[in-house]
């Protein structure tokens, strides 16, 4: 009877994370973004409180995680699939360690200034970057294909974990014994997910080494010619890379829309913490609840983003959850009109966290598994990190002009005109070719 049970166990944990080397993959995705999550907010608040920094410097501090990035996305994305997405997260963790381990050291000791925070935010967005293209590629090795919206619903709900447990630590940890601890935090799980990718490269070398030797072929078919010339791979690639996602109306409506609403994202943002903290009189500790609950909305979100795409086709779908955080980010400026009943003014913070993480998981679901059906494998590496590239090129710039807009015109300002900015982004998804004319799977819908 025991042993039954087990069995049935067993069968029942496959049945929900597939397999063991993609369960790994799911638990370091909720160590890293736990981390990562205590530092998105951590490191603002070190800007604005710690440095007393100005809008416009929050907005080049944003901008820094995503500078770097959008430079070497795309020959992030060769790499991937040169090297192998296992060993390419790898590399990304470590990098992970050594600048958030560097940061620590400097906000523990007091060496700390607001350019040393840019440059170490710049090999964090690296890091980050790197996990995030190798991942899409690691799942379409691990995962049969009628089990991606299933399997991208793991990811975004254990990030969603992550961020529901990240964000609260960290603005506790800042509130109660400093910023070190929580930056040493994120440091330690940065090692706990390199060590899970570890065991997988490790334990299923041969069964990737074969993969990656497919996907290579598949590849070198592709574009005719095998070419040992790194930098003329690296242009080749990124050329490959970059007409597949201009000539394909689907992945290039996905890919303009996520650029205009990370644009604005991005200046958003780089308002947010600077209006909740200084206008809403909002602590340390009541930022990082809020954000606390952007993760309760995510692993809700991640949870019923399968069904949902079972009953829904895909493109509206896509529509509408790119409006949710619409609505969620005009409540943010609103809530300065209820400045007499502070309690109030924070449940509508959360409110508005709460309701932007639910639609944008969603949409990051539904995004992802088209992408993964419309791509070929071999190119899912280049078509990713050029899709990145577009979305990253357009946040630093994003970040720099909320700033400089709040600091001219007034935070509240800034905010409004960023929800316009967002409500517009879904204009590039409605073409005839675009995301409405996506084909659903049939498999999706079983």
């Amino acid at each position: 009877m025991r042993n039954q049970n087990t069995h049935m166990l067993r069968a029942w944990l496959k049945q929900i994370f597939i397999s063991r080397p993609f369960a790994r993959i799911i638990s370091g995705q909720l160590i890293s973004a736990a981390g990562s999550n205590a530092t998105a907010v951590v490191i603002p608040l070190i800007a604005v409180i710690t440095l007393q920094a100005s809008s416009f410097e929050v907005g080049v501090l944003n901008a820094a995680q995503s500078i770097a990035a959008a430079i070497l996305g795309i020959h992030i994305g060769r790499w991937c699939d040169q090297i192998g997405p296992d060993k390419t997260m790898l590399a990304s963790n470590l990098i992970g360690v050594a600048s958030t381990g560097l940061l620590c050291a400097g906000v523990f000791t007091g060496f700390i200034s607001l350019p040393a925070l840019i440059v170490l935010m710049l090999a964090v967005g690296i890091a980050q970057l790197g996990f995030d293209i190798a991942r899409t590629g690691y799942t379409v090795a691990l995962v049969p294909k009628e089990q991606l919206p299933h399997a991208n619903s793991l990811i975004e709900g254990a990030s969603a974990v992550g961020e529901g447990i990240g964000p609260s630590f960290g603005g506790w940890l800042f509130s109660s014994i400093g910023a070190a601890f929580a930056l040493l935090f994120d440091c330690a799980t940065y090692v706990c997910s390199s060590l899970l990718v570890l065991l997988n490269v490790r334990e299923y070398r041969q069964t990737f080494a074969q993969f990656d030797a497919q996907e290579r072929a598949a590849a070198d078919e592709d574009s005719g010619e095998g070419d040992n010339e790194s930098l003329t791979e690296d242009i080749k690639s990124s050329k490959q890379g970059l007409r597949f996602v201009w000539k394909n109306g689907v992945i290039r409506s996905i890919a303009c829309s996520a650029g205009q609403f990370n644009f604005f994202t991005a200046a958003f943002f780089t308002v947010y913490y600077v209006f909740v903290v200084r206008e809403l009189h909002m602590s340390a500790l009541t930022v990082g609840f809020a954000e606390t609950c952007s993760g309760i909305a995510g692993i809700a979100s991640a949870a019923v983003a399968s069904p949902l795409m079972k009953h829904v086709a895909a493109g509206p779908l896509f529509l509408a959850t790119m409006l949710g955080p619409t609505l969620a980010a005009l409540l943010i400026p609103l809530a300065g009109f209820l400045l007499g009943n502070p309690p109030l003014v924070v449940l509508v913070v959360c409110v508005a966290q709460f309701a932007w993480s639910f639609t944008i998981t969603i949409n990051l679901i539904v995004s992802e598994s088209i992408k993964q059906v419309v791509t070929p494998e071999h190119m899912l590496g280049q078509v990713s990190s050029v899709e990145r590239v577009i979305a990253l090129a357009a946040e630093p710039i994003g970040a720099l002009a909320g700033g400089a807009v709040a600091g001219l015109l007034g935070n509240g300002f800034a905010l409004y005109l960023c929800v316009v900015g967002l409500a517009t982004s879904i204009l590039w998804a409605l073409g005839k070719h675009g995301i409405l004319s996506f084909a659903q799977p049939q498999e999706w819908g079983e």
